[in-house]
């Protein structure tokens, strides 16, 4: 290796490991950051800041960002998803009823 080239090389080696990391950490999207309406899961019902360890999963449906508890909560969406958007849309229109402070 030419004299000046290690440097360089750890340079590029550092840049490239950060950029993995951003794209791989799954930063938060703007669901994930507050601008979701509901704060459980509408397939089990767990609230998301119950549990510190839980990582809720979030999943777009028709356009729709749904957000699951976990990843195991898809399949029962996916079995009857029409029903899940349902109570989605009541559970919304409640909250928007709801006086703000």
């Amino acid at each position: 290796m030419q004299p000046g080239c290690l440097p360089l090389a750890w340079g590029v080696l550092l840049l490239s490991s950060l950029l993995a990391l951003l794209g791989c950490s799954g930063g938060a999207t703007s669901t994930e950051q507050g601008s979701y309406p509901l704060d459980f899961c509408v397939v089990s019902g767990n609230d998301f800041g119950e549990d510190p360890d839980m990582i809720p999963y979030v999943h777009v449906y028709k356009g729709t960002p749904i957000k699951f508890c976990c990843k195991p909560c898809l399949p029962r969406f996916q079995k009857d998803p029409e029903r899940y958007l349902a109570f989605m849309k009541e559970e919304i229109e409640a909250l928007a009823k709801e006086p703000k402070p």
